[in-house]
C-alpha cells in the first residue's frame, strides 16, 4: 500500500511503501483505520449498547438515558432520532452541540432501538467573536466541501447506471 504526501526525517516529502518497512522508518508511520463510533438505543433513549469506539465515552453511561446524561441535547437530536424510528429508514443529519458540529447518523434496528453513529467535523471556537467567526466559516466551508462531494458521487452512480444500462 502506498501512501503519499510523509516525510522522512529529513523533512523531504515521498512515497511509502508501508508492505516494505525498509522503505521507511517504523516510529513515524501510522495506519488509521477510521471506524464510526456508535451507540445503541432502545425505545425510551436509554443507551443499551456501545461500540468499541464509543466505550470510553458511553461504556460507563449504558442503561442511563442519553438525555439524562448530556443536557440540552433531547431537543436537538431527539426528532431525528423519533424520525428515524417512525420511517423505519436511516436519516443523516449535521448538528452542533457542546462545542462540536458532527454528523449523526441514525439507523433503525430490531424492535424500536436504534444505532447512533456520528463523525465530528469540526470543533468551534467561542472563546472571542472573532474565533466565533473564524470557525463558523471554516465549519460551513468544510460542511459545503463534503456536500459536494457527496453530490459528484452521486452523479457518478447515476452516470454509471446510465451507462451501465445504454
Amino acid at each position: 500500500m502506498l501512501v503519499e504526501g510523509n516525510r522522512r526525517p529529513d523533512g523531504a516529502s515521498h512515497i511509502l511503501d508501508t508492505f516494505r518497512p525498509g522503505s521507511y522508518d517504523g516510529r513515524t508511520v501510522a495506519v488509521t483505520v477510521q471506524q464510526a463510533a456508535f451507540v445503541v438505543l432502545d425505545a425510551g433513549d436509554r443507551i443499551v449498547g456501545v461500540g468499541p469506539h464509543a466505550e470510553s465515552q458511553f461504556g460507563p453511561l449504558v442503561g442511563s438515558v442519553m438525555w439524562d446524561c448530556f443536557p440540552g441535547a433531547e431537543p436537538l437530536f431527539k426528532p431525528y432520532y423519533d424520525q428515524a424510528r417512525r420511517s423505519g429508514e436511516c436519516i443523516e443529519f449535521v448538528q452542533y452541540y457542546d462545542g462540536y458540529v458532527a454528523r449523526v447518523r441514525a439507523a433503525p434496528r430490531t424492535g424500536d432501538e436504534l444505532e447512533v453513529s456520528w463523525e465530528q467535523l469540526t470543533r468551534i471556537d467561542t472563546t472571542t467573536l472573532g474565533a466565533l467567526s473564524d470557525s463558523l466559516a471554516e465549519s460551513l466551508e468544510l460542511l459545503d466541501l463534503q456536500e459536494r462531494d457527496a453530490n459528484r458521487d452521486e452523479l457518478r452512480k447515476t452516470l454509471q447506471l446510465i451507462e451501465g444500462g445504454a
